[in-house]
Order: structure tokens, then C-alpha cells, then sequence
């Protein structure tokens, strides 16, 4: 297992004063079916005391300008979006792809079966959506830069 935290540049996250911190935590995991990617996002106060936003909170750090335009940032959020947990998905890649493109992912478990029952592949080459947690690896490139980011020090 390897954690590294990456602070930015200071974001106004209630106005115009820049005094919020923002961090990103990337940890991989040696798992029996491989490396697993966790990625989390953190905001504090000015103060450093408390947060003001964390966890799954890309998204939103995203808006900020000074994260936006900062390529470690942008290539840590990427790898959030295509590997975030990826020993943890509930569907096969055809049911995940199907729920996309409904736009159904994160709109509850019983919308989303019931979809892929009215599309015929609730069971995709018998695997029933959500009966399991699938793993999906890593492409080798992007493990060997993610291992190189965290071994830098």
C-alpha cells in the first residue's frame, strides 16, 4: 500500500479570498485481483482546522480555476474518474456503458436494475448487475505513472 497527499494552490471557497487549502489523496492498494486505485479530495479552512468539503468532492474542485488549469491536479481527477475504486464496480462494462448512456449512474440501485432488465442485460454473460463487487485493472501505463507519482518524494 502506498498514500501520498498533494496540496494546491489556495482556493476562495466561500468568496473572494483565497485562504482555502485543497489536497488530494491518491492511495494504491495491493488487493488478490491487483492494484486498486482510492482517490480523495479534501478542502479545509482557513484555518486548517476542520474541512469545509471532502471525499468524493472532485467534481466540485474542479470548478475552481487554480485547480482547473493545474496539470497535476487535472491528471489526479482523471485518474479519479477512470480508476477511482476500481476493485469495486458493480456492473460489467456493457451494463456500466448502458447506464452512461441513460444517464442513470448514481440515480439509485432499483432505477438502475430496472433499466437494464427493460434493455434486456440486467445479466450480461451471467453476471446479475450489482450481485457482485468486479474488479477492472489499470492500464499498464497509467499504473506505472501513478507508482512513479507516489514513489517520488
Amino acid at each position: 500500500m502506498t498514500k501520498k497527499t498533494f496540496s494546491f494552490p489556495k482556493i476562495a471557497f466561500y468568496g473572494s479570498r483565497r485562504v482555502n487549502l485543497p489536497e488530494v489523496e491518491i492511495e494504491l492498494r495491493d488487493t488478490a485481483k491487483g492494484p486498486e486505485l482510492s482517490v480523495c479530495g479534501v478542502v479545509w479552512n482557513s484555518k486548517h482546522t476542520d474541512i469545509v468539503m471532502g471525499g468524493q468532492c472532485l467534481d466540485h474542485m474542479m470548478e475552481y480555476s487554480e485547480l482547473s488549469r493545474n496539470p497535476l491536479f487535472r491528471k489526479l481527477y482523471k485518474w479519479w474518474t477512470l480508476y477511482h475504486l476500481n476493485g469495486l464496480n458493480a456492473g460489467t462494462v456493457k451494463q456500466e456503458n448502458a447506464l452512461k448512456e441513460a444517464n442513470l449512474i448514481g440515480k439509485g440501485y432499483d432505477k438502475q436494475c430496472e433499466y437494464l432488465k427493460s434493455i434486456d442485460l440486467y445479466e450480461d454473460n451471467g453476471y446479475k448487475y450489482g450481485s457482485g463487487w468486479l474488479y477492472r485493472p489499470i492500464p499498464e501505463d497509467d499504473l506505472n505513472e501513478i507508482k512513479a507519482l507516489l514513489a517520488d518524494t
